[in-house]
C-alpha cells in the first residue's frame, strides 16, 4: 500500500487551499455585482409616490 510522503499531502493541502481561495473570491465577486446592480437600479415610480405621500 503507497502512502502520500508529507510533501504530497503539503502540495495537496496547498491545491485545496488555493481552490477555495478561488472559489471565495469568485463568490465575493458575483455578490458584489449583484449587489452594486441592485444599488444602481432605479426605484420604481410608484415607489416614490408612496414614499412621497408619506412626508
Amino acid at each position: 500500500m503507497d502512502l502520500a510522503s508529507d510533501k504530497d499531502m503539503k502540495t495537496e493541502q496547498r491545491t485545496s487551499q488555493t481552490k477555495v481561495q478561488s472559489k471565495d473570491r469568485d463568490m465575493g465577486s458575483a455578490l458584489r455585482s449583484a449587489y452594486q446592480r441592485t444599488v444602481d437600479e432605479d426605484v420604481p415610480d410608484e415607489m416614490l409616490d408612496l414614499l412621497n405621500k408619506l412626508s
